[in-house]
């Protein structure tokens, strides 16, 4: 959900705002805002650089910590029960279509959560929409919130809501560590102080102001702005008593006389219910507008309950009664609940069990006929068919050409026997195992191609479907690029240590594949659009395997985006192999991660029928 209107409001009022030095405090963190903000902040390339997002990530949260704060991140969840945000979610998706380089890559939540994992910070989530769950544990545990969603300006959070733009994000994010930090913190009290006729009309506020449900530009609510009922007293045409601070523009005004007629309107109103109907006269009668200044209404009405469930408990690990709380409808599986809210399971499952429908990411793939998302079917069709089993229909909606289509699926699974208990987990670590297996139609990886890393198994049986399905058909090269590309950011990530001389040797390849590349790519649309693609084919399996290894219980170590995938270093050494195979021999023959390198390369030619390489224009 959105305000934007709101944001002049608060910004033009200082006494909205308290100064406070910013450590030794806990702090309730907007999960799904904070994803997407260090991704769009940190300016990384939409071809899914997911290092350097891990590397962000964990500087945020260190800095965090090094001041003592502890973060507690919640995350929001399934589409609500009642359907109504579809329409939201639906038009964000087909602006993505046309628009995919304003967009964050499939893979950066999992990247984002690895961090949390990796620093062993607190994160819960919703059942649905967290904006009340954020509130209500932020006032339970008596913190405040940290988000860039303007709700909060509305929400009464009782210990402060701070924008992401109130903290010095260019210094955290470069390493500054300054000893004494101060920040600005906004206080919904201090807005109903100002406008006491506010208390209880929060819902009138947001919906006249216009928000994501029940947009400005609305017809409903333009004729209200021009009504009689929203104007004002020719001495009341002045905004000085709305604002603390003058405006810089002139061209600014007019936002500030229709805020203050909203406020003198609400002023006058008695009570929430009188400016409701008031509103619904100005949609004359149009069904849909009159649906979403209900919804508008509802969903800002301040509630003293837990919009789902108890999240202080959770948070806390405590068994206490709430923590089964409604409203997930019966008949879902008590396990799956609990793995959702402690985020070991994705949306995806919640979404496919309560709605039969899922919403699939369009990525940067080029303009093809069919979506990326097609080369991992087969491995949602196993997650329908361990969730609903193989008669329930599943609806997706994923691109096709330039447009959104909606596609009827239905579960498959070829495990002999599997079908018979669904619960899974009761099931033995060899079934699950087996799951996997059967769904990427390939064989577990020994100890010996594995290496140091358990993660490897997966990432080698991943990458062997990928190589299988994908179409174009992927060749030689894409394989080496992958593989030499998970040995190099696994060493940086320090997964495995292979030596200082040897780290030296991979970093030397790195550096002239970057030199090599520089000089011939400025940015992603410089790439050939079938090497886009055929990497996005990737990221789509390495998304819904690891959703199904979620759902299995990770019989087998999930892979780490940040290791697996690194958009701009695969695509760069793509293209040097097409002009000089030999440079990873050059650069590492004699090494005990050549050997590794071999072992893998040799593990999926035995598991794959692959093309020879082709030079990158043939493609």
């Amino acid at each position: 959900m959105g305000i934007p209107s709101i944001n002049n409001l608060v910004k033009k009022n200082p006494s909205f705002w308290t100064i406070s030095h910013f450590q030794d405090i806990g702090l309730v963190i907007d999960g799904h805002c904070l994803v997407q903000f260090l991704y769009q902040y940190s300016d990384i390339d939409v071809i899914g650089n997911y290092n350097e997002y891990a590397e962000k990530v964990e500087i945020f949260f260190k800095w965090l910590l090094n001041r003592r704060i502890t973060p507690f991140v919640v995350f929001s969840g399934a589409l609500n029960m009642d359907d109504k945000e579809i329409g939201i979610v639906l038009g964000k998706t087909k602006h993505r279509i046309g628009k995919p380089d304003e967009g964050m890559p499939i893979l950066v939540k999992l990247t984002f959560i690895n961090v949390l994992d990796k620093l062993r910070i607190n994160y819960v989530k919703s059942d649905f929409e967290a904006d009340r769950d954020i509130q209500q544990i932020s006032n339970d545990l008596k913190c405040p919130v940290l988000s860039s969603n303007n709700d909060f300006f509305v929400f009464d959070v009782q210990f402060g809501y701070i924008p992401f733009d109130s903290l010095p994000i260019k210094s955290i994010l470069t390493g500054d560590q300054k000893p004494s930090v101060e920040i600005k913190i906004y206080f919904y009290k201090n807005l109903v102080k100002k406008f006491p006729y506010l208390t209880h009309k929060m819902a009138l506020l947001a919906t006249a102001l216009g928000n994501d449900i029940f947009p400005k530009n609305s017809n409903a609510l333009q004729l209200a702005y021009h009504s009689d009922n929203f104007r004002l007293p020719e001495c009341m045409a002045i905004t000085s008593d709305v604002l603390e601070t003058s405006c810089e523009r002139r061209s600014s005004e007019p936002f500030f006389i229709t805020t203050r007629k909203i406020l003198y309107w609400i002023k006058r109103c008695k009570d929430v219910e009188r400016g409701k109907k008031q509103l619904q006269y100005f949609c004359k009668e149009d069904k849909k507008e009159e649906e979403k200044l209900f919804r508008s209404i509802e969903v800002y009405t301040e509630t003293g309950n837990y919009t789902s469930y108890n999240l202080h408990d959770l948070i806390h690990r405590s068994n206490g009664k709430g923590f089964c709380r409604p409203p997930f409808p019966f008949g879902i599986r008590k396990w799956i609940i609990e793995h959702h809210r402690m985020g070991k399971i994705p949306n995806f499952i919640i979404n496919t069990i309560i709605h039969k429908r899922n919403i699939l990411k369009c990525q940067l793939e080029g303009t093809h006929d069919t979506s990326s998302h097609d080369c991992s079917l087969s491995i949602r069709e196993v997650i329908y068919a361990l969730l609903v089993g193989t008669e329930t229909s599943i609806t997706e909606y994923d691109r096709k050409k330039d447009r959104l289509w909606k596609f009827s699926r239905k579960g498959i699974i070829s495990t002999t026997g599997v079908l018979k208990d669904l619960h899974i987990p009761e099931m033995s670590s060899a079934v699950r195992i087996q799951i996997l297996s059967s769904a990427l139609c390939c064989s577990v990886p020994s100890d010996n191609t594995s290496g140091q890393l358990e993660q490897t198994r997966l990432f080698l049986m991943i990458t062997a479907y990928w190589a299988r399905v994908a179409e174009p058909s992927v060749n030689t090269n894409f394989i080496k690029s992958v593989l030499i590309g998970y040995v190099l950011f696994s060493a940086r990530h320090k997964e495995f240590q292979p030596g200082i001389r040897i780290f030296r040797k991979l970093e030397n390849l790195r550096s002239e594949v970057t030199k090599f590349a520089d000089g011939r790519i400025k940015s992603y649309r410089d790439f050939i659009v079938n090497i886009v693609y055929t990497f996005a084919q990737f990221q789509s399996c390495i998304l819904y395997t690891t959703h199904l290894n979620r759902l299995l219980q990770c019989p087998l170590e999930n892979v780490n985006p940040a290791i697996v995938f690194n958009g701009s270093f695969l695509h760069k050494m793509y293209y040097i192999l097409s002009e000089n195979e030999d440079i990873i021999a050059k650069h590492l023959n004699g090494c005990d991660v050549y050997v590794w390198f071999n072992q893998m390369l040799y593990f999926l030619q035995e598991n794959v029928c692959m093309r020879s390489a082709y030079v990158a224009e043939e493609l």
